[in-house]
Order: C-alpha cells, then structure tokens, then sequence
C-alpha cells in the first residue's frame, strides 16, 4: 500500500482527490490543506507520493515543499499539479510528474505511478538541470 500526501488549499480539489485514491486498490491517502500540516505529515508519516499544488496560500510554494520533501525523503515520488498557465513543468523538482489542471483521475493515477518510477530510478536528482 502506498501513501499519498495531497497537498492543495482547495478543499473539494482535496477531497476529490481523496476521493479518487480511496477508491483505488494499493492506496491510502492524506490530506494537507497547507504547507504547516503538509510538513507534520511528512515528519510523521512514511509518505510515498507527494501530489502538491504550485500555489499554495502563504510564502512556501508546492515547489519548495517538494524540493524539501526529496531533501528529507530521498525516495519520494512527486506530482506537481497546478491550473496556473505560467508554471511550467521546467519549474518542478528534476523526478517530478506535472499535471496541468483540469486532469482526470486516470492521468493522476499514470502521473503517479511514472513518478514512483522515476523516484526509484532516480532517487538523487533533486532539480532539473538548465
């Protein structure tokens, strides 16, 4: 069973999300509806996945959380989602899967499997290089 952490600060992307995963053999899932309970969960709990929006409310962006999580979970697998037309996926950690919203819950759940791939194959390349 794998465990993914849904960062967002829409509460229904959130539970759609939540939603989706719960009804998907092979994985559980937690909510965070920011960073300060993204980062608890992820000192508590073994985190497989972090599936995190770019803009989140405050000064920490879904980017620097993920960056951060690689920096204390070496084998995380990350999917970046956003609806922001002016990120684009040269932005997001190196491994990282991006997902343009709107997105449907089988191109979540391909984004999320290619990024456990790429975690394992992967496991040290934090950023892209330029």
């Amino acid at each position: 069973m794998k465990t993914v952490l849904i960062v967002d600060d829409d509460a229904l992307v959130l539970e759609a999300l939540d939603l989706l995963l719960s009804h998907t053999e092979g994985f559980r899932s937690i909510r965070a509806r920011g960073v300060a309970s993204a980062r608890s969960d992820l000192q508590q709990a073994r985190i497989d996945v972090l599936v995190a929006d770019v803009i989140l409310a405050g000064s920490t962006t879904g980017i620097e959380l993920c960056e951060r999580a690689i920096e204390r979970h070496p084998a995380i697998a990350i999917v970046v989602i956003t609806a922001d037309n002016e990120v684009q996926c040269d932005e997001i950690p190196g491994r990282g899967i991006f997902l343009r919203k709107p997105f449907g819950g089988e191109q979540l759940l391909d984004a999320i499997d290619a990024a456990l791939k790429r975690a394992v194959a992967e496991p040290h390349k934090l950023m892209r290089a330029d």
